[in-house]
């Protein structure tokens, strides 16, 4: 799932967006085996906003190396999902509003502020879990997230 998500992400450039996926590195560490109960798609979703936000971010800031961290494994009765990018980070401020409905950190205005809402939604609402994210400025931001077994 986590494969063909990065996949579709890869192939999302735009010409009026200007960000281009394929110029992130991705890295994986992916616990073999670990599955979870899902609606694939929604999940799908989830992890596909959070790449496009963590490339946008990285590209608008003039990031020279962008790299994204994708790391899964087993913590008591939940599969962890961590997405950790090397991006400039996001004030306290915007950290603390990032899934509110139509809160963008999106400088450009060419986003909806939807994306990290509905993604909220669908792991707590949907999916039982959680999601929560870290982000200093100047140090990246990563977003983990908690699905039940």
């Amino acid at each position: 799932m986590i494969s063909k998500t990065i996949d579709i992400a890869k192939n999302d450039f735009s010409f009026e967006n200007k960000y281009d996926f394929k110029h992130v590195k991705i890295k994986k560490s992916l616990e073999p085996g670990l599955e979870i109960f899902c609606i694939r798609s929604e999940i799908e979703q989830v992890i596909f906003n959070i790449l496009k936000n963590a490339s946008k971010a990285m590209y608008y800031y003039d990031k020279k190396h962008p790299v994204i961290f994708i790391e899964t494994y087993a913590e008591d009765e939940n599969a962890v999902l961590k997405i950790t990018d090397n991006g400039p980070g996001m004030p306290d401020e915007v950290r603390k509003r990032i899934f509110e409905p139509f809160f963008t950190a999106d400088e450009t205005k060419e986003g909806t502020g939807l994306g990290l809402s509905v993604s909220y939604y669908i792991i707590t609402e949907n999916h039982g879990g959680t999601i929560r994210v870290n982000s200093e400025e100047g140090k990246g931001t990563e977003f983990i997230i908690h699905l039940p077994i």
